[in-house]
């Protein structure tokens, strides 16, 4: 996060997470619990939020291509052979 901004940092919702990443809502809970995703912060016992920032910081840090496209066309590349 930048140390100069100024106000409070924005905290986003499930439902507003779900729509910014392209997984269901059990994923995104699989996910958390592998530590695979930003675990969020209860401000309530009921209710969780995630820092904008911190979805941010995690969308910057995923490979550029999927460990399954790799995966997909190295086996193609073995086929060719």
């Amino acid at each position: 996060m930048d140390d100069t901004q100024k106000g409070p940092r924005r905290m986003l919702r499930i439902e507003q997470v779900l729509e910014l990443v392209p997984v269901g809502r059990t994923t995104l809970m699989r996910m958390i619990e592998r530590k695979e995703f930003p675990s969020g912060h209860f401000i309530s016992p009921n209710k969780r939020v995630w820092y904008e920032d911190e979805i941010e910081l995690w969308q910057g840090s995923l490979p550029a291509e999927s460990r399954r496209k790799k995966a997909a066309r190295r086996a193609k590349a073995g086929q060719m052979k």
